[in-house]
């Protein structure tokens, strides 16, 4: 039987096509509505076992990365020898291509690409949903990125429902020589107290999200499979907050808009900026007109696709037998609440 010697795993960036907050809950955290989309855009988690005198191995990353304790990708690995009871080490090379505080969640998505790993490496056998549990521990995105492309998150965005995947679309993104604090984005937002019990039934679902939200109207549009509807749904409560701060990129914004793009926003908290655009070579063409315009800015522009489906074939081991040269093991996609009357 192979043994397998690594597992790379690719770890997608993540877009917002909606944020809704809608109040603050009596626990502190923000009960929010959200669609998330992961694009093709990736950093690279390699594992691998690790010698006996140190239980995890952290290489790679970039200068802005956290150090060790308090890096999600060190503190999923630590909770995943925790909650297995692994006696071995493991080494981890980290490949970073998503901007670092860009509000496109690349730790998060490499916590999630960690234990993914780990999961096959060490042949643990844990569902998508057991993992998405534990990582919940650490971070409010990081269950979606478990499964990746198209999703609504609800609670503090650690619920997750599989929605009708969005109809492809090409990102221009332009991330800005500064970063935002998720956190200092939510207390600055100034959300109201919700009441307890909430105005809506246990777990919210896409059936009964809020309507006259930005995440009601996605839905609508994810459902009807248009394009055109899906650019005028998209909204983004925390968008305000950080163009107040940082009033340049009102500016740049529109700029993407004026070369072209049918839509224009901020991922996430920010202070990354979204183009949404049809075609790819537009997509590029914009791309190389605004990285033209902001270079000497030290902006970083960069194009990607939307993605549907991130856990399918985004993993690989290296097996070793017998002396044999590795070979490449495909990785078991995996499923999540399905929309109804879907297969």
């Amino acid at each position: 039987m192979a043994v397998i010697r690594e597992v790379r795993v690719k770890a997608p960036a993540k877009i917002n096509l909606s944020i809704d907050v809608l109040g603050r809950r009596p626990d502190g955290y923000h009960q929010v509505a959200m669609v998330m989309q992961t694009i093709d855009l990736f950093d690279q988690v390699t594992v691998s076992p690790g010698g006996p005198d140190r239980p995890v191995v952290l290489c790679g990353g970039c200068p802005e990365a956290l150090p060790d304790a308090a890096n999600l990708v060190y503190k999923t690995a630590v909770l995943v020898r925790e909650k297995a009871g692994l006696t071995t080490g493991v080494a981890i090379n980290l490949e970073k291509r998503i901007p670092v505080a860009a509000g496109l969640a690349g730790g998060s998505s490499d916590a999630a690409a960690t234990m993914k790993a780990m999961n096959q490496l060490f042949s643990l056998g844990w569902s998508p949903e057991k993992m998405a549990a534990f990582l919940a521990r650490l971070g409010s995105d990081i269950p979606f990125l478990v499964w990746g492309g198209t999703a609504l998150a609800t609670g503090r965005g650690e619920l997750i429902h599989r929605l009708p995947p969005a109809p492809e679309f090409w990102v221009v993104l332009i991330k800005p020589p500064f970063g935002v604090a998720t956190p200092r984005v939510y207390q600055a937002l100034g959300a109201n107290p919700l009441p307890d019990p909430p105005p809506w039934p246990g777990e919210m679902t896409p059936e009964t999200v809020p309507a006259g939200t930005f995440t009601a109207k996605v839905i609508a549009a994810l459902r009807q499979g248009s394009y055109p509807a899906l650019l005028t749904a998209l909204g983004n409560d925390l968008e305000p907050v950080t163009l107040k701060w940082h009033p340049e990129l009102t500016g740049l914004k529109q700029r993407l808009v004026n070369l072209g793009c049918d839509r224009a926003l901020m991922a996430g908290s920010g202070p990354t900026l979204i183009g949404l655009v049809a075609a790819e070579d537009r997509a590029r063409d914009i791309a190389a007109q605004m990285a033209a315009e902001t270079g000497h800015l030290a902006y970083r522009v960069m194009v990607a696709r939307s993605r549907i489906n991130s856990a399918k074939g985004d993993a690989y081991g290296t097996a070793a037998c017998s002396g044999e040269a590795g070979h490449s093991a495909p990785f078991t996609g995996y499923c999540i609440r399905k929309p109804a009357g879907s297969d």
